[in-house]
């Protein structure tokens, strides 16, 4: 093991912060790790697995932030955590996050929704250290992956969730001993979406005469079956497909 000397708290919920609990147990005491979950998760799978269920049935010390801001030696990793963070608080300055998009592009929220929706080609996750900003701290890393004609926003959620594990088993060990180097990011090039900024419910109706691959992106990204799926003329759709400059709706 590696890091002995180190207090890891993962914050966040669902399948890929699981994933990283796995993950880092293999390296960390298990005394040596807390965990932090979202006020949502009230310990009971769902479409995803809880990670208070988890840390409880493994018996996880789970934590409040309060707690964390006294750890000299925290060190803090985020994974879709719901609560704003103020590094000041916090004893530690060893604070990252893994977000999902390539930042600067889409901080804040919604960001699996708006790549689909705006017909992007290629998405991924970055690691970056945590400021008092809202996903504007300095970039460590980043993964990449395509976005296929037609990937959802379901998909490519499952995708977004298996590269961010990817991309902590590749820097864990960095962050861990503090052996990393950062680039700031040209938040002039990026672009943020608030909480606010959408309304699935009203947005996910669409009325058209006939297809084109703009509604194409836009009806791809109310796809996510757990949470919603949209409606075209009064139709709810499962899927819908592209190829050959054809257009398959698949309805429910």
């Amino acid at each position: 093991m590696y890091g002995q000397n180190k207090i890891v708290c993962i914050a966040g919920k669902n399948k890929c912060s699981i994933e990283f609990v796995k993950y880092i147990s293999k390296y960390i005491p298990k005394k040596n790790i807390l965990i932090l979950t979202n006020k949502s998760d009230k310990g009971k799978n769902n479409w995803q697995p809880s990670l208070k269920k988890y840390a409880n049935e493994k018996n996880f010390q789970i934590t409040n932030l309060k707690k964390l801001y006294v750890i000299d030696n925290l060190v803090f990793i985020s994974i879709e955590y719901e609560a704003i963070i103020d590094i000041n608080k916090f004893s530690s300055k060893e604070l990252f996050n893994f977000h999902f998009s390539l930042l600067p592009k889409y901080r804040g929220c919604h960001t699996n929704f708006f790549q689909i929706y705006k017909g992007e080609k290629l998405s991924g996750v970055t690691l970056h250290k945590i400021d008092n900003g809202i996903d504007t701290g300095p970039i460590i890393d980043q993964l990449k992956f395509p976005i296929n004609k037609n990937t959802n926003a379901f998909k490519n959620y499952h995708n977004l969730m298996n590269t961010s594990v990817k991309l902590l088993k590749k820097n864990f060990k960095k962050i861990l001993t503090a052996n990393y180097k950062t680039r700031k990011q040209i938040l002039k090039n990026g672009s943020y979406y608030s909480r606010n900024s959408i309304n699935y419910n009203k947005m996910k109706y669409f009325n058209l005469t006939k297809l084109n691959l703009k509604y194409f992106n836009r009806i791809k990204a109310f796809i996510f079956p757990p949470l919603q799926l949209p409606f075209l003329n009064n139709k709810k759709i499962l899927d819908i497909k592209y190829s050959n400059k054809n257009f398959k709706v698949i309805y429910d």
